[in-house]
């Protein structure tokens, strides 16, 4: 969550600066860390916590999970809806210094123009946003929902019929108290509305085709950048 200061700073930061500093508060680290971290680099060994509680719980939680784009990215203005004026802001004894450093590190990071500085701040601001939707995908996934991913990521699509297969093998056979053969819907679903996977059609059936979305490969690599295991509960 961005706070008040950051916000504060965005309105008046200018151009390719205001980005940046919408990136800064959704990374809490270093520009260059940032930029290192988009390009490949180890994204550390923090765990995301387990919020599921009860198996019944997490069924029901994954059911209402709304899609990742559902929240979108904030846009620094004074008042929602509010357009900034397209000169640069007066000066202004309080922010002017911290401006003034920023502008300078940002530069250091990037010494690209400020069109180039705004492609990365754009850039890192939105793998923020993804990492941050792959973080709560993670807290209501199940293990066998993973595995599925798993089986599309190397097998490549897979019809319906395939995809009730791993469902039976691996959730239902694992977990019957939890899992039933007309919850396959819900189960696979969840997949669908992270947009983790993607349907062939509309109307879909037992031989229609799931595959994996873009999405849902950076989820994978994902886990494997976080240190995450993927043999999870369920």
């Amino acid at each position: 969550m961005i706070s008040d200061a950051a916000q504060v700073a965005a309105v008046y930061a200018t151009g390719g600066v205001a980005a940046f500093v919408i990136a800064a508060a959704f990374f809490q680290q270093p520009l260059t860390r940032a930029i290192d971290r988009w390009k490949g680099a180890t994204l550390g060994q923090g765990k995301s916590i387990d919020l599921s509680g009860t198996a019944a719980a997490q069924v029901e939680a994954q059911k209402h999970a709304p899609p990742p784009a559902a929240e979108k990215l904030p846009v620094p203005a004074p008042e929602p809806g509010t357009r900034l004026p397209a000169e640069v802001p007066p000066p202004n004894p309080v922010f002017s210094p911290l401006e003034a450093d920023l502008r300078r590190r940002i530069e250091e990071a990037v010494p690209g123009g400020v069109d180039v500085q705004m492609a990365w701040a754009l850039r890192i601001a939105v793998a923020a946003q993804v990492e941050r939707d792959h973080e709560q995908t993670y807290r209501l996934i199940f293990g066998s929902q993973i595995a599925a991913l798993k089986q599309l990521n190397t097998l490549g699509p897979l019809t319906i019929r395939q995809a009730r297969e791993v469902y039976s093998l691996t959730a239902v056979r694992n977990y019957p108290e939890t899992f039933k053969d007309d919850d396959f819907a819900a189960w696979g679903g969840y997949l669908i509305n992270r947009g983790l996977v993607v349907l062939e059609h509309e109307e879909p059936t037992d031989d229609s085709k799931v595959a994996l979305t873009h999405l849902g490969k950076d989820f994978l690599h994902f886990l494997v950048g976080r240190g995450l295991p993927d043999y999870k509960w369920g």
